[in-house]
């Protein structure tokens, strides 16, 4: 079966759950931010396992649901819980969940996730709002998996992360007093946490923060078209920063942490985006 054919199956089953509802804007949540989802009317809930063809999380922290509803007049395609190369997914079949998206009609797509921060300026509970990222995963998810349905095989990253979308984060930040800033996200494969070494060379090539995710998605969403808004919600400052040994447990404490902050600036951003 090819993934046109795999994604075609996932959608018409979705379609018939929720009775061909058409999202607009698409969240995919982060470890320990699957409480932050805003307040939906004609809620449907769909868990991954159900799904044909669709991976599964394992992740502590990913609850593995699709969601839809409507936000203050917005569609939504809510991801509770993500999928990650070091959970051993083939990188091509990261880009299931988002060309599902793309054809069920989502036009923007919000990523989030915890990450770890090289910038001293932004400590856990602030968020770094995505301007750009480096690859350092060494694989793609479109690498041998082009189909011209889902957009060309060339594609600019030039805006990777959306200006306006930037902007509008920023500025809900502010009035909400979210400590934030705008940065690069430098993506590596895990599970492991960075070493000192790899830390501070992360900082000299420009990474702001550092996590394991999210690039695969945002590669996936730009060739179909979709616009981005990058979230990155700082849990732990980097390996040889921090005074103390990192953790998923961590992760998921610190991240509990701002799910409700989180929640306030989606309910603020999303009638606007």
């Amino acid at each position: 079966m090819t993934q046109l054919q795999q994604v075609k199956k996932a959608v018409a089953f979705i379609n018939k759950k929720t009775k061909n509802f058409k999202p607009e804007i698409a969240l995919i949540t982060g470890s320990g931010l699957a409480g932050s989802v805003p307040p939906l009317e004609k809620k449907v809930v769909i868990s991954y396992a159900a799904i044909p063809g669709f991976l599964q999380s394992t992740v502590p922290g990913h609850s593995g649901n699709l969601i839809f509803g409507t936000y203050k007049g917005r569609k939504l395609m809510i991801m509770q819980g993500r999928f990650h190369y070091y959970e051993g997914h083939p990188m091509k079949d990261l880009a299931v969940s988002v060309r599902t998206m793309f054809m069920l009609g989502v036009q923007k797509l919000i990523v989030s996730a915890a990450v770890g921060s090289l910038d001293m300026k932004l400590k856990p509970g602030s968020l770094c709002v995505l301007n750009d990222h480096i690859n350092f995963m060494c694989n793609n998810p479109l690498i041998g998996n082009h189909d011209p349905a889902f957009g060309p095989m060339f594609f600019d990253l030039s805006e990777a992360y959306d200006k306006k979308m930037r902007k509008t984060a920023l500025d809900a930040c502010k009035k909400l007093k979210i400590n934030a800033g705008e940065g690069v996200y430098l993506a590596a494969t895990g599970p492991n946490f960075e070493t000192p070494a790899e830390i501070r060379a992360f900082k000299k090539l420009g990474a702001t923060v550092v996590g394991m995710s999210v690039v695969p998605e945002v590669l996936v969403a730009r060739q179909c078209g979709i616009l981005v808004l990058g979230l990155a919600w700082v849990s732990n400052m980097g390996c040889g920063i921090a005074k103390e040994p990192l953790s998923h447990a961590q992760t998921i404490r610190e991240t509990k942490k701002i799910e409700g902050k989180f929640k306030d600036l989606l309910e603020a951003i999303l009638p606007k985006l």
